[in-house]
């Protein structure tokens, strides 16, 4: 890597960084997560900065103290996304592909070797796509009733249709 360059940061320093979203997303102190997690503050902070090595202990520990997805720590940096784990927090994303692709797994025994990869990526695409058309449909009609509800405070009269 020439001298210029910016390292690129660890695995570890991405999931703490990772970890330092959630907690503050948590309204959360260091000091409270040290204590949920059973560690002494330092120890705490070196996991939070990224020090040393990834220790899967810790971030199961972190998962429990700050209700999150310890999944989606772990594979945030993959994503290039250390914001993956905060926003994936309360949805538990990864631990629910996790459990539904250990049930594929359980009923699909040695056949998943005959799995075609396309097949696979339609069938992923096609899913998330779903899931994102009805989160923006749920956001729609959240917006839509809040409108109607403010107007209806204000006493403005409802439109036609409504």
């Amino acid at each position: 890597m020439p001298p210029d360059s910016p390292e690129k940061p660890s695995e570890a320093r991405l999931i703490g960084l990772a970890a330092r979203a959630v907690r503050r997303a948590r309204g959360m102190t260091a000091q409270q997560v040290a204590d949920a997690m059973a560690l002494p503050l330092r120890t705490y902070e070196y996991f939070e900065a990224g020090q040393g090595r990834v220790n899967l202990e810790y971030i199961h520990r972190f998962a429990a103290a700050t209700n999150c997805d310890p999944y989606a720590l772990v594979l945030g940096p993959g994503l290039g996304s250390t914001d993956f784990a905060r926003r994936t927090a309360d949805t538990k994303m990864i631990l629910i592909f996790l459990i539904a692709l250990g049930e594929f797994e359980t009923r699909m025994g040695d056949r998943m070797i005959t799995l075609d990869p396309r097949a696979l990526i339609e069938a992923f695409t096609e899913a998330f796509r779903k899931v994102e058309t009805d989160a923006r449909a749920r956001e729609e009609e959240t917006e839509s009733w809040l409108d109607a509800g403010r107007d209806r405070l204000a006493g403005k009269p409802p439109e036609d249709g409504e």
